[in-house]
């Protein structure tokens, strides 16, 4: 069984050099909350470390350091791969779409563009904002029932010119 740390040795070492690791891992990794988990691993770590195995005093800082670089480097690395999973996740949901539903989105976003001012508005704050009648009518000044109108001739004429229609 090990034996456990000194902890007046550690928390000295703590004192002395995290802020410094902290400084160099944020600057590695570029994101100082994460700079500060690698900094805490670290002193985990070394705290973890049976007597034997601990680095003598005129190590420890370069232990400290080369600890702290491979941990950001863990990190970034880590980054690297959850971003490009992501990314990869991402553009298979797009190839996945079927060809017409992402032809006929791209066709109705198009035509949303040649409705009206008025009716453009209150059509993208109540889909695309989740607004209520009542939030839409204070947000442009409009009555809420005209907000209705609107509305309703807003998707009639989209409805005809997605078939193929003029509107009458």
């Amino acid at each position: 069984m090990n034996p456990a740390p000194d902890p007046v040795n550690l928390t000295e070492l703590m004192n002395t050099h995290a802020p410094s690791l902290h400084r160099y891992a944020a600057r590695l990794i570029r994101d100082a909350d994460a700079a500060r988990d690698v900094v805490q691993q670290v002193f985990i770590r070394l705290s973890q470390l049976g007597e034997s195995k601990r680095p003598a005093p005129a190590a420890a800082k370069s232990w400290l350091y080369r600890c702290t670089h491979n941990l950001a480097v863990d990190n970034i690395r880590a980054d690297q791969r959850r971003k490009r999973l992501h990314e990869e996740h991402a553009h298979l949901q797009i190839i996945n779409q079927p060809e017409t539903h992402t032809h006929k989105l791209d066709q109705v976003l198009r035509l949303v563009d040649r409705l009206d001012e008025k009716q453009r508005a209150v059509l993208l704050l109540r889909l695309q904002e989740g607004l209520s009648y009542r939030e839409i009518a204070e947000t442009t000044g409009l009555k809420e029932g005209h907000v209705g109108y609107l509305l309703h001739h807003a998707v009639s004429q989209l409805t005809q010119w997605v078939h193929g229609e003029e509107p009458a």
